[in-house]
This record gives C-alpha cells, structure tokens and sequence, in this order.
C-alpha cells in the first residue's frame, strides 16, 4: 500500500465517524430569541432526483452528423414505458487543428458554434490500466503518450496522468514538461505485478472462467485437460488431469475477477471526482481489455459515473493488431491432432474478442472512441483530440424504483426516418440507496483526490503559524469562501445551507500529516442573508505540524445544489 493510500483511508476514517473539532451556526440571535421554535426546527436537505443521462449521436444514411433535431424529435422509454424529457441539449466540438495545419479553413457553412475555440479549456485525463493489462505494453502507451503531449494539445489544453493502481497521479498541467517527465517516470511507479496465469495447462482468461463456473462448452474443458495430460506428464495417470485442470482455472479466475473490479473501482472513483470541473472533459484508458460478465454492474455504474460527470471515456487496446498465438507445452503441441489445435486457437480468438468488449463498450455508451486493431497507438490519441463530436444530451427522471440492482432497458426513436442512432441501452439500478450523508462523505473525499482543483465555488485562504515547541508548529489556516456562487434554501422566511469544510495537510511526498473537517449550518434570516453576502464567509481551524514543506488542501461543499470548490498551496512552515 503507498503511502499516498495510507493517507486518504486516513482522511476517509476521519470523514466517516465525523469527528470535526467545532460545528458553528450561523443564525440571527434576535430572532432566534423571538421565535426560538423556528430556529431550532432541523433543517433536512432533500437529495435531488436522480435522472438517467442518454449521450446520443445521430448520423444520416452517409454517416455524416444530423444537428438540427430537437427535444421533440425525440421519444425515450425504460422497461418500454415512455419518460418524460427533462433536459435536452446539442453539444457539438468541431476540432480544426488539422485543417489549419494542411493550410485550409473550416466549411463556410459550419456554424461558429460548430468551430472550437482552443483558448477554452479540454481536459484530458490518461489513464494507465496497470492493474488487469501486462507490463509488456507499457512501452507502446508511454510512446503514444508522449507524441500526443508533444503534438496534440492546444494552448489551453490540460492534461492529468493517472495510474489505475493510483501509484502515479499527476494533476492537470498544461506544463508540456512536466507532463514528458511523468510519462518518464511511469516504469518506476507503476504497479504491473506478475498476473498469475497457468503455464500447465495454458489457459485463456475466457477458458477458465468458464471452466471455474461449470460452464459446459465442449471445448475449454476438453482442451485443458488433454494439455494438462502432455504437459504433466499424465499419460500413466489421466484421471487426475481434470482436477488438477480445474484446480488452476479456479486460481486464474479468481485473480482475474479481483484485478477487474479493483480496475473498474478505482476508474470510477477517479471519473467520479471530475464530475466538479467544468470544461470539456475526455478521458483515455490504456488497457489491454478484461472480462466483464463477473463485474458487468461495475461496468455499468463506470458508464454512468461518466455520463453524470459529463466524461466521455475512449479507450485504447494497447495489444494494437493483435494475432492470437499459443504457447502450449511442447508435447502437447507435437502430440496434438489438428482438430485439438484449432479449438486451442479458437480459445484464443474468443478470449480476444471478449477481453475488448468492455473496452467498445465503455467508450460507445459515453460517446467516445475505442480504438483498436492497430500497432499506431498515437493515432487513436490524436483522433480523439482531433475529432468532430456532436451529441444529443437527454435526461430524464429516474422512475421510482427499488435499489435492487436490476437492469433497465433503455430505448430512444427518432422521428425522422433513415437516421441512425448510437446511445447507451439500460443501466443497473443501484444496490443500495444513496444517502445524502454518504454522498457528501464522497463527494469531499473524491475532492481531495481529484487531479485538480475544483471551481464551482471560488476559494482562497491565507495562513500564520506559531511556534508550540521544538518539534511542531501551530498553523491557522483561514479559508475565504465566495458565498455569492451558492444557493440558499428559503423555507419559513429563512434561508438555509449546509457548508462542509476539510482541510488536509500533505508532505512533499503526499503523505496523509493532518487534517480537520467542519460543519457550518446556516439558518439566516433576511437581513443576516443580506449581510452575509455584503461581507463574504471565512472560516478559521488550526492543525498542528513539525516543520517542513507542505500542500494544503481545503475542500468547500454546499447541500442544497451539492457545488464544491477547492484549493491546494504550498506552504513552508517556519
């Protein structure tokens, strides 16, 4: 475990038993002595209602983009029962980066709001799978990497680096070399361990979770066993090929089921701490595939964490023009007749095949590219910086339903005929309801660990530290929050809000040191409202260090529409 990890399940424990040092209410005394029954009513913050977000792209019979629907052109149904369209939106990014390059201008009859402005900020978060994907593509990825940082960003671009194992996390930074030395320094913070996969018999990912579940194809069983026998040397003992077969697909498929959800896990916690930023945001996965049939609600849940977030997720096969070859025992291979060599090649085609779906479909739901079946991994990089991208965005409110997990069907039709439609087809309802205490307790605790700061809700904050004895300082920590980017809630003439605070201090190496999170309840009454506007919200905490060099992050979240702002400085204490 890293010392960063040790760090954040530090601040997690310190979010998930609440223990702030000082809880303040900002009410109006007068009128809290005037009507006292009022002000002491607790205030409940509703969760807003959930929706389902529908990321569509229409193209003609040429396969060209159609922009000119609207809401009502739309019908969208769940279960096939039709739903109300909430919100309803075209979001077009024409990029013309290589048009300008080859000396052309844009088509005079593209809209200007067709044609990007590159002085507006897109994010792009690389995403390094070294959890389920081999070490033997790590190379090709940091290659492509490095030409697409190199040739592929505009002025205002930014782009974050993140391992999927979380050992490398690199903030957003249009810093082209700082950027060129992460990419670096990815072979030494990597974690691509041996992936624990039988050498006798050989097997596929594919073949032994079938062989693990009792799944009788006729083939991978077979198979196993028949090369169990040659490379074990059973020939005078066959009978105990099978167990010993499936003795090593169960230890295969259990490591392959734990890496791909640890994979998905971690995707969707980093997709989910994005959600606050506001620019285009496209992030591209390095991976070499998985299987999904075991973590297909994972899955699913990573699709909606992104179209929630407003994240389009593309994806790069890095195993490029990929041939399946076997390396079976040499006995096996002399010995075998043909017929049990090609089914040892089907195996392995099928594999293949199944490994790159969730890749497609990851990036199909949201949108974006999956790019495959091709040795230039940069291509695909630089398709997704150079490409047109026009979608329909829809929501529409999530039917009452129970947190079973079951799966819902979505349909959309289009009434215009001949087009053709491209959009996510069901989601899984959740497992459990999402409580409003818990969604708080993450969205401050992704917040932390996002890969920059968070600008729905301006923050500074200002620092003075004093010496307590030889070995630590006491440093107050004052933090300015902008409350004029917040909504209240008026109930009963006052206006109300919640404001979480959490401020952490980190060591130059990311190490968890100290930190503080406070409540700040506001039951206002008009005129306390006016004034605190006028004059602005700060709020004090000390913490306690030796001293040294540090990142402070603070984290600001409101209740009534869930914004968050946050900042991270560096401070040197004396």
């Amino acid at each position: 475990m890293t010392d960063r990890g040790v760090g954040f399940r530090r601040i997690a424990f310190l979010l998930l038993f609440f223990l702030p040092w000082y809880s303040a209410h900002a009410q109006d005394n007068k009128s809290s002595q005037k009507n006292t029954k009022t002000d002491q009513t607790p205030f409940t913050f509703k969760v807003p209602v959930d929706v389902i977000v529908v990321n569509a792209t229409v193209t003609d019979s040429k396969g060209k983009p159609v922009l000119n629907l609207a809401a009502d052109d739309f019908k969208v149904f769940e279960d096939g029962k039709p739903q109300t369209i909430h919100t309803f939106t075209l979001e077009t990014y024409k990029a013309t980066q290589s048009l300008e390059a080859a000396g052309q201008k844009p088509p005079a009859e593209v809209r200007r709001d067709d044609v990007p402005n590159f002085t507006q900020p897109r994010l792009f978060s690389l995403v390094i799978d070294d959890v389920a994907s081999a070490r033997e593509y790590l190379y090709s990825t940091t290659e492509a990497a490095r030409k697409f940082v190199e040739q592929d960003l505009g002025p205002a671009d930014q782009v974050a680096i993140f391992a999927a194992s979380g050992r490398a996390q690199h903030p957003f930074t249009n810093d082209k070399q700082l950027l060129l030395a992460e990419i670096g320094s990815l072979y030494q913070k990597t974690d691509f361990r041996g992936i624990t996969r039988s050498t006798c018999p050989t097997l596929t990912d594919l073949q032994a979770q079938r062989i693990a579940n009792d799944v009788n194809d006729g083939v991978s069983t077979d198979v196993a066993i028949r090369e169990m026998i040659a490379c074990a040397h059973l020939e005078d003992n066959p009978n105990i090929a099978p167990m010993l077969a499936r003795s090593a697909a169960v230890v295969q498929y259990q490591e392959a089921s734990y890496r791909n959800r640890a994979l998905l896990r971690n995707l969707r916690q980093y997709i989910r701490s994005l959600k606050h930023f506001e620019a285009k945001k496209n992030l591209i996965l390095f991976s070499d595939g998985f299987l999904f049939e075991e973590v297909i609600y994972e899955l699913q849940d990573v699709v909606d964490q992104a179209l929630r977030a407003g994240v389009v997720l593309n994806t790069v096969d890095v195993r490029g023009l990929y041939v399946p070859m076997f390396q079976a025992s040499e006995g096996f291979y002399n010995n075998s007749p043909p017929q049990t060599l090609a089914r040892k090649q089907m195996l392995l085609s099928e594999d293949a095949s199944s490994q790159a779906e969730p890749l497609s479909q990851l990036a199909h739901d949201t949108g974006g590219i999956f790019h495959h079946n091709s040795n230039d991994l940069h291509a695909g990089l630089k398709e997704v910086s150079d490409r047109e991208a026009h979608s329909y965005i829809l929501t529409y409110a999530t039917p009452a339903q129970k947190a079973d997990g079951r799966y819902h069907k979505i349909k959309l039709e289009v009434s215009r005929p001949g087009l053709q439609l491209s959009y996510r087809k069901g989601y899984y309802a959740p497992k459990e309801q999402m409580t409003f205490e818990r969604r708080r307790k993450e969205d401050i605790l992704e917040a932390l660990g996002a890969p920059g700061n968070v600008n729905e809700i301006p923050v500074s904050f200002s620092y003075n530290s004093y010496q307590v004895d030889d070995s630590r300082y006491e440093v107050e920590l004052v933090t300015q929050v902008d409350i004029r980017k917040m909504q209240f809630a008026e109930e009963e003439s006052r206006r109300k809000n919640l404001i979480s605070l959490v401020v952490v201090a980190l060591d130059e190496n990311d190490r968890y040191i100290d930190g503080l999170q406070k409540d700040v309840s506001f039951n206002l009454s008009a005129s306390s409202y006016s004034e605190l506007i006028s004059r602005g919200f700060a709020s004090k905490v000390i913490i306690r260090v030796p001293p040294g060099r540090y990142k402070i992050r603070t984290v600001v979240r409101e209740s009534v529409q869930s914004k968050m702002g946050s900042l991270t400085k560096g401070v040197e204490i004396p």
